[in-house]
């Protein structure tokens, strides 16, 4: 899987900008505030359908009235053109080869990315909402119908909390059949990935860390898993009759898998709470390269690695262990400086500065080290 040229057309802080890429390493070079992550947020686009950032304002030029990006990618041995239309009202078009799609979850699983930031530590640091993303966009590229019973779910539970604050019961116990036939379905998906992300990031985790530390992460729903669909189904019913009384006191749906937790323990300790900085890194890159492993075993090919200044977060062991993942991968890389990790590599360097390509040269070929 490959990127190989992405077009900005007033997106952010770019007029209209063509950036070309290599098939290994590409270097975004560039102060602060220059507009380099805005180049990964692009390229993320055609991966999710979504930015990565907490919020999508400013996403047109100042001053401009829609945007436009468009990239080129080879996927499963075919070319693709995308395109991404952001208008006026926050509403966005999507087409690949020319033809519109209708949804979201049309674009998914055609062009994969991970995405490595500082801001992944919160994936153990920070609220259950942000172990719940990480999961569910492991998830989406995967198994586009899963994002399909994402917003079944969340439309059920919508409607749910109105009618709860509205005091209207006469229909709750068609909506509670309905959220737990929908939510068993997303559980059994949650449980799975998590197992799968389970196997591989421990044994990362044991490598990188010398045998020193032993990953754990538990799948915590607020329902009692099951051996199938059907049990699963049943178990969640019965938590939501368990708790239809308070949730009428409350006027809020306090079951289903938006309370959903994913857990993380290191040698037997919870991470969030006893983890150091050092085991939680360590812990991410884990994750993350368990992910570029599943992927690969999914899809038939790596996905692209987009890092965004993130090798000044890493000490040399994590560093040397990351780049260590990037043969026979294409990855794209923010930096204020050349990073010295990538004088070993045949780099493609894109300078940037003001939302301009300033110049772009390939450093000379020299064969990875051993």
């Amino acid at each position: 899987m490959k990127a190989s040229q992405i077009e900005l057309y007033n997106f952010r802080n770019y007029e209209n900008e063509k950036i070309s890429f290599g098939d290994e390493i590409n270097i975004i070079c560039g102060e602060n505030g220059m507009g380099k992550t805005n180049i990964l947020e692009a390229v993320y686009y055609f991966s999710y359908g979504r930015s990565f950032r907490s919020s999508g304002r400013e996403i047109i030029k100042e001053g401009q009235r829609e945007s436009r990006i468009k990239l080129d990618f080879e996927s499963n041995e075919r070319n693709y053109e995308g395109e991404i239309k952001f208008l006026s009202g926050k509403r966005k078009e999507i087409y690949l080869n020319e033809v519109e799609l209708k949804k979201t979850s049309q674009l998914l699983g055609n062009f994969i990315c991970v995405l490595f930031t500082p801001d992944e530590m919160n994936i153990i640091k920070g609220m259950p909402e942000v172990r719940r993303k990480f999961c569910d966009s492991g998830i989406m590229p995967l198994r586009p119908q899963f994002i399909k019973e994402l917003i079944k779910y969340r439309n059920i539970l919508n409607q749910k909390t109105a009618l709860l604050k509205q005091r209207n019961y006469s229909t709750l116990d068609i909506w509670n059949e309905k959220l737990a036939e929908s939510g068993s379905k997303i559980m059994m998906m949650r449980n799975s990935y998590i197992e799968r992300v389970l196997e591989k990031a421990k044994i990362y985790q044991n490598d990188i860390s010398g045998g020193k530390e032993d990953l754990l992460i538990e799948y915590n729903p607020s329902v009692k898993m099951g051996e199938n669909a059907d049990e699963i189904k049943e178990n969640f019913f019965n938590k939501l009759e368990e708790y239809k009384e308070k949730e009428k006191e409350n006027l809020f749906c306090m079951v289903g898998v938006h309370r959903d937790e994913i857990d993380f323990s290191i040698n037997g300790k919870n991470a969030k709470n006893y983890a150091s900085q050092g085991q939680i890194r360590t812990a991410i890159l884990s994750l993350k390269s368990a992910q570029m492993e599943i992927i690969k075993e999914e899809s038939g090919s790596y996905p692209v690695m987009l890092l965004d200044d993130i090798l000044s977060e890493l000490d040399k062991k994590r560093r040397d262990f990351l780049i260590s993942q990037i043969r026979g991968k294409q990855i794209i890389i923010t930096c204020t400086d050349i990073e010295n990790s990538f004088k070993s590599y045949n780099s493609n360097i894109i300078n940037i500065k003001d939302g301009k390509v300033q110049k772009k040269r390939a450093a000379s070929p020299i064969s990875h080290p051993d």
